[in-house]
């Protein structure tokens, strides 16, 4: 099962998850310092809509923006 919608074709994207410790200078503090950058993956809110298509009612997994104009 793919996590890519099948309205727009919106699909799982990579992202940097970005770890600091600290305190920010404008709360008195010396400033943040960035202690680890790792990947990971940011998924779709995909959820399922039945849609009526010739007469004939088919599933589909959309997004919610898709799902949201939709209807």
């Amino acid at each position: 099962m793919s996590k890519v919608c099948e309205m727009c074709g919106k699909g799982p994207i990579v992202v940097n998850s970005v770890i600091r410790r600290g305190k920010a200078r404008a709360a008195g503090g010396v400033g943040r310092k960035t202690t680890g950058i790792t990947k990971r993956t940011q998924k779709p809110n995909l959820q399922p809509l039945t849609v009526t298509r010739a007469g004939v009612s088919v599933r589909m997994r959309v997004c919610t923006k898709c799902r949201k104009n939709v209807i």
